[in-house]
Parts: C-alpha cells; sequence; structure tokens
C-alpha cells in the first residue's frame, strides 16, 4: 500500500494520535545511533520499532530513509545464536552487555524446567546468605553472570513486539522499502518466530495472555509469508488452544490489566487487520468481543478507569503506563482527547492508529456514561508464570462494587509471586470532581513493591460500601504490607487504627494486625503494616474497611 496520502485519509482521531506521537518522538531521534534515545542516554530498541510505523504513516521527506536506517540497526541488535535461550530476541539497547553464553543448555531439559532451577537457586541463596542481603545480592549477580536470567540479562517478549511491528511495515509499507532491507526484515523474522516457537514449547518462559496473543499473529503471518506450514499449523494450535482456555470463563488470565489489555487490543487487531487464515480471525473476533465485555463490565465511564481488582498493573489510572485511553479515544471520538496522555507506552500509538478498533454496539454505552451502580463479579485463570508448572493457573474471582463516585474492587485466589498483581482497590470521587485511589501492596523494608515473593497471599472481597481483605504469610522475608492512597491534601493526622478520615470518603477500619505506621509522600500517603516472620509459624492479617456516613 502506498503511504503517501495515507496520513491524509485517516480519521481526525487517527491523525491526532499520528501528530502527537511525533511530536514527543521526534526529537528523541539520535541520528548517530538510528535509534531512540532516552535522556539518559540508552536507546530504546523497541520504542524505535514503534516509531518507525509512524514515520511511514507519515511519509514526510526522510521519513522513509530514517525509517529504514532503523530498521538496519533494530535488527543489527538481534541475537542470533541458535543454542541459546534468548535467540531471536533483540537487545533491548545497544549499551547493554550480551547474556551469557554456553552455560545453559535448555533445550535439553524438561518442559517447565525453568521454575525447578529459580526455585533451586532462590534455596541455595538463603542456605548461603541467611537473611544476609548484601550476600544475596552479591550471589544474584554471580548467577547472572554465569547464566542469562530472564528479564534481568535479556527481555524474550522483544520477539513477539518487533515482529509485530516488522508485520505492519511488510503489510502495509513494503513498496516503501527496498528489496534487499525486506528480505533482511524477513531472515531476521525467520529467528524471532523460531526462538519464539522454541520457547513456546519448552514453556521455559511462560507466555502472559498478551506475548500469546502476538506470537499466534507473528506465527500465522510469517508463516504465510515465507511459506512455512509447520508455523502456520502451530498457529492454529496455538490458537485453538487459547480460545479453549477463554471459552471456560471468557475472561484472561491477565485479568482485568489496564496496560495488557490494551496490548491484548493491539494484537487481536492485528489478527483482524493483518492475519492470513480465516480461522484464526474469526476466533480473533470473538475473543475482541469478550474482552470488550469484560472491559465494560469493570468500567466506570465517570471515573475513567476500570475498577480493579488487577492482576497486574503499574498504575491505578487508566492513562497511565498503558495504551487503553488512547484506544477508548479511537473508539469514542472528539470529546475524548484527555485520555490520551502521553507515557512509556505513546510509541505504539501509530500502531495503534493503523490497526484500528471495532467495540460491540452493546459495550458503547458503558464506555459513554456510567450505566447504574452494579455488584460484579467474574471468575478467571490467571497464570503465575514463576510457579510450579501444572500447579500455575488457579481459579481466582475478581468482585467489584461500581456506583458513580465509587468503585471498590478485590480478588480471592490468586497465588500470583508477582508485586504487579493488585488483589484490592479502591476509587472515590470528591464532590469538587477530585478523584483518589488506594491499592494494597507490598515490599520488603527498604525494598520496591513491583519485586516478586513466595509465600504471600491474598484473598479479598468487594462489596457496597466494603472491602474485606486476609493476607497469609509464609515466608522468611520481613514485609511490609501497606494501603498506598493518592490525592491531593491527604492528612496522616487523620490516619488512626480504627478509622481513617480521607478527603470525600471515611473509612472504618477492623483490622487483626500490628499497629500501622503512616508514611506521608510526595501525592499521597501510605498506611504501613510490618509483617516480621516467626520461626515455624504462618503469619495473618485481616481487614473489613467500610464505608460511613459522617
Amino acid at each position: 500500500m502506498n503511504s503517501t496520502s495515507m496520513l491524509e485519509q485517516m480519521t481526525y482521531e487517527q491523525r491526532y494520535l499520528i501528530h502527537q506521537a511525533m511530536a514527543d518522538l521526534d526529537p528523541q531521534y539520535d541520528e548517530t545511533a538510528q535509534l531512540l534515545v532516552y535522556s539518559s542516554g540508552r536507546h530504546n530498541v523497541r520504542e524505535s520499532s514503534h516509531y518507525l510505523i509512524g514515520l511511514l504513516i507519515r511519509n514526510a521527506p526522510g521519513d522513509v530513509a530514517r525509517a529504514c536506517d532503523i530498521i538496519e540497526r533494530i535488527i543489527d541488535n538481534q541475537y542470533d545464536l541458535p543454542d541459546e535461550i534468548y535467540h531471536g530476541t533483540f537487545k533491548r539497547a545497544p549499551q547493554e552487555p550480551n547474556p551469557p553464553c554456553g552455560s545453559l543448555p535448555w533445550k535439553s531439559f524438561a518442559p517447565g524446567f525453568a521454575y525447578f532451577l529459580d526455585t533451586t537457586l532462590a534455596q541455595i541463596s538463603a542456605e548461603l546468605s541467611q537473611g544476609n542481603k548484601e550476600l544475596e545480592r552479591r550471589f544474584q549477580a554471580a548467577v547472572d553472570h554465569v547464566l542469562p536470567t530472564v528479564w534481568t540479562t535479556y527481555d524474550p517478549n522483544w520477539r513477539e513486539f518487533i515482529a509485530c511491528d516488522f508485520a505492519a511495515v511488510l503489510a502495509y509499507f513494503e513498496e516503501l522499502l527496498p528489496a534487499e532491507l525486506v528480505r533482511r526484515m524477513e531472515a531476521s523474522m525467520v529467528l524471532a518466530v523460531r526462538g519464539s516457537i522454541d520457547r513456546r514449547r519448552s514453556d521455559a518462559i511462560p507466555m502472559n495472555t498478551n506475548i500469546e496473543l502476538m506470537h499466534i499473529f507473528i506465527c500465522d503471518f510469517y508463516g504465510h509469508r515465507l511459506n512455512n506450514p509447520a508455523w502456520i499449523e502451530h498457529a492454529h494450535e496455538e490458537a485453538q488452544r487459547f480460545y479453549e482456555s477463554f471459552v471456560e470463563f471468557k475472561s484472561f488470565a491477565e485479568f482485568n490489566s489496564t496496560t495488557y489489555y490494551s496490548v491484548d487490543l493491539m494484537a487481536l487487531g492485528l489478527w483482524r487487520a493483518c492475519g492470513k487464515s480465516e480461522s484464526i480471525r474469526a476466533i480473533g473476533r470473538e475473543v475482541e468481543l469478550g474482552l470488550w465485555e469484560n472491559i465494560a463490565l469493570f468500567y466506570n465511564a465517570e471515573m475513567a478507569n476500570l475498577s480493579g481488582p488487577f492482576t497486574r498493573g503499574y498504575e491505578m489510572e487508566m492513562t497511565e503506563h498503558s495504551m487503553l485511553g488512547v484506544i477508548f479515544f479511537l473508539v469514542l471520538g472528539r470529546g475524548y482527547e484527555h485520555l490520551v496522555v502521553p507515557n512509556v507506552e505513546s510509541a505504539s500509538d501509530p500502531l495503534l492508529a493503523l490497526v484500528g478498533f471495532q467495540v460491540p454496539e452493546h459495550v458503547k454505552p458503558y464506555l459513554l456514561q456510567h450505566q447504574g451502580d452494579r455488584q460484579v463479579e467474574k471468575q478467571f485463570r490467571e497464570l503465575c508464570e514463576r510457579s510450579k508448572p501444572g500447579e500455575n493457573t488457579p481459579l481466582c474471582t475478581a468482585t467489584a462494587w461500581i456506583e458513580r463516585d465509587v468503585m471498590i474492587g478485590g480478588m480471592a485466589g490468586s497465588l500470583n509471586t508477582s508485586g504487579q498483581l493488585h488483589p484490592a482497590t479502591l476509587y472515590w470521587k470528591t464532590e469538587a470532581g477530585k478523584l483518589y485511589t488506594m491499592r494494597l501492596l507490598r515490599r520488603e523494608p527498604g525494598g520496591r513493591w513491583g519485586a516478586h515473593y513466595r509465600g504471600i497471599t491474598y484473598n479479598a472481597k468487594a462489596e457496597k460500601d466494603q472491602l474485606s481483605v486476609q493476607v497469609q504469610f509464609d515466608t522468611p522475608r520481613e514485609l511490609e504490607l501497606f494501603f498506598e492512597i493518592s490525592g491531593e491534601q491527604l492528612d496522616s493526622a487523620e490516619i488512626t487504627d480504627s478509622f481513617w478520615r480521607l478527603p470525600g470518603l471515611n473509612l472504618e477500619v477492623e483490622a487483626n494486625a500490628p499497629s500501622p505506621v503512616i508514611v506521608q509522600r510526595d501525592g499521597g500517603l501510605e498506611i504501613v503494616y510490618p509483617y516480621q516472620p516467626a520461626a515455624g509459624t504462618i503469619g495473618q492479617m485481616s481487614f473489613i474497611l467500610k464505608r460511613v456516613q459522617t
């Protein structure tokens, strides 16, 4: 497709996104490195891959040449080491060192071996360090020096993200590219798809929903393009397996996640716009419909947010660390520009504008205005990517109470070790229109809440005016369990053991827990409950937060 006039032919919403994204990304381009660069001086390979789509859509003087340069540099940063677990993926930045090589014959191990390796190394670390954090750190550094440690020394998901970008480039803009560059892209995609399939079959690194959807797409797309029947067959098998898991509860493992729902919708948009197999596209249409229905179930148009709980979350605002606000703008149109907030995911906006989205008519009213107060309950099977194979898809129940100015969320049944799990959430809006949020998190003292910890589980339930939470600790680690409350003019003096007086909301608190420490921070406060492990015991805390009128 010739894109000379593509931008002019796009809708207002598509053009708005392209212009805003490129205004943000153009200044980040490093002419010397031919990649995007951040203020830290670190270049970003994946975001550069997203950026080149915007260049090809705009097709202003010099844009195609710049896009071609970026493609060359991206491929220069791909790993071509067939025996390594990171074969076919890409460096996150040219500056990062190569992962260790030759120390992990991973293809000779049984599926799921990574769990047993991870837990064994954790046990060795605990035995060696005896609680000494510096020894723990040094042991982990030694492991990372010898073994390729996923997420630390490499990111396997860059295969799928960049392969999707390249697929869009080849589907829409191939005629703008030199033939030799197209051949180099195809050779690169052979490495990426082979590496992705090897990962999937080995289950060495389980795929979360968004990666699984992209994996199916790239196997189908490149299987047809490169005439590889085995890849096509694999795509069909994986699509059917995904569909069968979806229809059990019509829900995703990455449940109610604003960050990953937006990637899911992007991937399903690629299935619809660029997919090669009609049977896979048909599955995609049904799954996309079900995803929109899930979004509508937990969405509150008055607050422009999903209610929670979240299996994987970074921020409480839908427009932060997420493309979901952008997608809502594309489907709702003029008047919803406020949902387009530049964030760490904004480099993907050109691809979102390109593939477009289809919202079922019966869902759209929920996106436009509050459809009445409601109690929501939905089951799903989560993926605990660091849990024992065969025992890593527990059944969970998400509950929510949603009214115009208050949303409460709770999750029960999760065994997720990730700090991205938000099992208990609360949103409210004051009469003056100020939005406040609360979420339950955990961390080691002085640590960060996003880390993985085994041995802490939650059971939470949301009801009208009430959030109940039970927390169980089976870990030798000292931890801090804390409610993080965000918003303006929060006063720690208004927090007691049994009553939290907050702007626009008062909560009676029944807590079976130590007395909390109140920490005032910029933009909010934390109500921190320390957990001190006792040898041979399982600790518990419980909370009932009741909304009261005063």
